[in-house]
């Protein structure tokens, strides 16, 4: 549908610049383990933090693959995405 007003343009350089933050950081977070048990602890603690946050943005269930994501858009893993899972997804419950 499209949009009947003007995107605020601070607003969407506030959001861009919010998104970009917490993909590095959550980038270089899972990196920079020590340890492999620790990159384990690591992913488990931004997987389930970020799920609620996708989860919340697309408004769906809370489990993966339950409900369809909107069209153009695949449920990978439980995250609407614009392209196909990829090889090392996994189909796993991330609560």
């Amino acid at each position: 549908m499209p949009r009947s007003f003007p995107v605020d343009l601070s607003e969407y350089v506030h959001l861009r610049t919010m998104l970009d933050s917490v993909e590095t950081g959550a980038l270089r977070y899972y990196l920079e383990a020590a340890t492999p048990e620790e990159e384990k602890i690591r992913f488990d603690y931004l997987k389930t933090h970020l799920m609620k946050i996708s989860d919340h943005v697309w408004n769906m269930p809370g489990k993966p693959n339950d409900g369809p994501c909107p069209d153009g858009y695949y449920n990978c893993n439980g995250c609407c995405v614009s392209y196909e899972c990829v090889f090392g997804s996994d189909s796993k419950d991330y609560k």
